[in-house]
């Protein structure tokens, strides 16, 4: 855990053991924060075999904003955190998939509308190259 600001990242050291076609991705990532509107549910597993719920999706519903809700989930991992052997959570993956799918989609755009720029700009210095030699 870290005191640092958590921009609406839930900030944990732990992995994750998905069942999916993002297992692989999932699984190389070296996670030590979380997004927290990915999140559905948190698994605190303690010392005495004991396990502790936290039902991530109603605490991001009922707060004022993403950064309102991480503190909230981040307080209530600090109050066990000396009895935590490890964290297990769920993911919305359908909506993982959705965010990483748009923001592809918005690069892609991008990189597509630079390069439609680049070609015409080439095409226009070859044009008037063309008619500076007739």
């Amino acid at each position: 855990m870290s005191n640092n600001k958590s921009g609406g990242k839930l900030l944990l050291n732990t992995t994750n053991d998905l069942d999916s076609d993002w297992e692989r991705v999932l699984d190389e990532i070296n996670i030590e924060s979380l997004p927290i509107r990915y999140l559905t549910t948190l698994k605190l597993n303690l010392k005495n075999n004991d396990k502790f719920i936290i039902d991530v999706k109603s605490i991001v519903q009922n707060s004022p904003n993403l950064d309102h809700a991480a503190h909230q989930v981040n307080s209530i991992i600090k109050q066990y955190k000396n009895i935590i052997v490890s964290i297990d959570f769920q993911i919305n993956v359908t909506e993982l998939v959705d965010s990483v799918t748009q923001a592809k989609n918005a690069f892609t755009k991008k990189v597509n509308f630079n390069l439609k720029r680049q070609g015409r700009g080439s095409r226009k210095r070859l044009k008037k190259k063309d008619d500076d030699e007739s």
